[in-house]
């Protein structure tokens, strides 16, 4: 097992040295922590001595809209891409044939996508320079549970898909709900706000501006939890059918 997931890395690595496309994906979010870090403050400043508007206030919906949301995407790309690719090249069909079985690939496929999400949406939003440290410890539990929103969003473009340039179609569709809709609880009523929580980007977005904001954000964490869970099982059982 241990040494089918070193080759799995291994085959992961070398396909997206091969791809420009990937490459490019992956070291977008250095434009966005950039934009975030040496944009905001003087930003900020403007308005306050322009306007007297305090954009401090909204400082973590930026960093839901610029930092947190975008995470999901570029990884659940990047693994909706790569196993685009292994379905072209006949790997996961050979993959049958082997000691790995199906549960043991997707286990990887998960394992994988979940802790480079919690990986990117750390190390972007604590370069970012407006994030307080003491919302570290509340990120990593948020940025699992945005990890699982990564493995929805892969495994949703594997369903729409059947080939790279139909997976980059649907995520260019996708990015639109999943990184805008979010952002709109914001400025409506709580009851209201709800609604959108058939988003699954939805509900870390909403666990992180109450952990923000010093108010109770478990909820939100467990709500989206479930929730994707009872997305994921179905979509797995599609990808497994599939393999």
């Amino acid at each position: 097992m241990a040494r089918a997931l070193t080759v799995f890395a291994r085959n992961d690595l070398r396909g997206a040295r091969r791809d420009p496309l990937i490459i490019g994906m992956i070291l977008a979010p250095l434009v966005w922590i950039a934009t975030v870090r040496f944009g905001t403050p003087p930003v900020t400043r403007m308005l306050a001595e322009n306007t007297g508007f305090d954009l401090t206030s909204y400082y973590p919906l930026i960093l839901v809209g610029f930092l947190l949301l975008t995470s999901p995407i570029v990884i659940g790309g990047v693994t909706a891409l790569l196993l685009l690719d292994e379905r072209d090249a006949g790997t996961l069909t050979a993959m049958r044939v082997t000691p790995v079985s199906p549960g043991d690939y997707l286990a990887y496929r998960s394992i994988t996508a979940v802790g480079v999400t919690l990986i990117f949406v750390l190390g972007t939003m604590s370069a970012s320079g407006i994030l307080p440290l003491a919302l570290l410890p509340s990120l990593v539990p948020i940025g699992v549970l945005t990890g699982q929103s990564t493995l929805v969003i892969a495994l949703a473009i594997l369903q729409m898909a059947k080939n790279k340039v139909e997976g980059l179609a649907a995520l260019r569709g996708m990015g639109i709900v999943i990184a805008g809709l979010p952002l709109l609880p914001a400025f409506i009523e709580a009851p209201w706000s709800l609604v959108f929580g058939i988003v699954p980007t939805y509900w870390p977005a909403q666990a992180f501006i109450a952990a923000s904001d010093g108010t109770t954000w478990w909820p939100y964490l467990v709500g989206g939890i479930v929730y994707q869970t009872l997305l994921l099982w179905p979509l797995y059982r599609r990808f497994g059918q599939s393999m």
